[in-house]
């Protein structure tokens, strides 16, 4: 079944499916092993800093692989910023991609996520769009909650007629990280939205409460990223490993996958 398919079942059965990013191999075979066992549909997200640490062809290769076995995993660029960057994930055989234009002016991003959006369409590779900003950096972060501020409707059915994105990123009240306080999702806002031809995505899922997650997910929201939890995760697992006197890698990352693995799961079933 095509990643656009799974959307479309997401949406209908008021489902989400999760984009849980990685940059190393054990977090991807957790992510994998997760949605495998659970035998729910996921997606993989690399942000730029991380496709070209993990590699972006070696990323679209390795995900192609578990496909062709059966997986229900696909792979997204998540907040490209350059057209030529999001074209060479797309080349290199991305499912998706994310072209985040959230920073220039409206006009400016209408005019480069439509570029972007005529070249995906003609491969088959669906786009997600984002209009206005969803803030914060994806750590646990010591700082106070930052404002996010809505869009006009006006202005996302404007962006959604002249783009033709798939998927639409908006800033909902969640934010990129973890901070003291849990975000307030702007639940008027998502319902007065939710009547968008383009899937709803909710980024900064990992400091979100579960109850306003599910409450989401009954409004609309059909995919969910999340990336600071598992971060953390799989940088707990690596401490609580570096205390051993072990040496291989193989051993040392073991926990770290592990702890990926349980996170994800409890994701999947929470958006599943």
């Amino acid at each position: 079944m095509s990643l656009k398919r799974h959307l479309q079942k997401a949406r209908k059965d008021k489902k989400a499916i999760g984009q849980f990013n990685f940059s190393t191999l054990d977090q991807l075979q957790a992510i994998l092993s997760s949605s495998v066992s659970l035998n729910i549909p996921v997606i993989v997200g690399t942000s730029v800093k991380e496709a070209t640490f993990f590699g972006m062809a070696e990323a679209a290769t390795l995900v192609g692989y578990y496909q062709k076995k059966g997986a229900k995993i696909y792979l997204n660029l998540d907040h490209g910023r350059d057209i030529e960057t999001v074209k060479k994930a797309i080349d290199v055989g991305y499912n998706m991609v994310h072209f985040d234009g959230s920073k220039m002016d409206f006009e400016a991003n209408i005019k480069d996520t439509k570029r972007v959006v005529s070249y995906a369409h003609k491969k088959g590779i669906l786009v997600e769009g984002e209009v206005g900003y969803v803030p914060g950096q994806s750590a646990m972060n010591k700082c106070d909650l930052p404002d996010v501020d809505v869009v006009a409707i006006e202005d996302v059915v404007c962006f959604v007629k002249n783009t033709n994105v798939d998927l639409i990123a908006l800033p909902f009240g969640s934010v990129h990280g973890i901070y003291s306080q849990a975000p307030k999702i702007k639940f008027k806002f998502l319902k007065d939205v939710s009547r968008i031809k383009p899937f709803l995505v909710l980024h900064g899922g990992s400091g979100v409460k579960d109850d306003d997650i599910k409450k989401a997910i009954k409004l609309g929201i059909t995919k969910i990223n999340v990336n600071t939890e598992l971060r953390m995760a799989w940088r707990d697992g690596l401490k609580q490993s570096l205390k051993s006197s072990e040496y291989a890698p193989y051993s040392l990352l073991n926990k770290s996958r592990s702890n990926v693995e349980s996170r994800v799961k409890e994701k999947l079933l929470i958006f599943w």
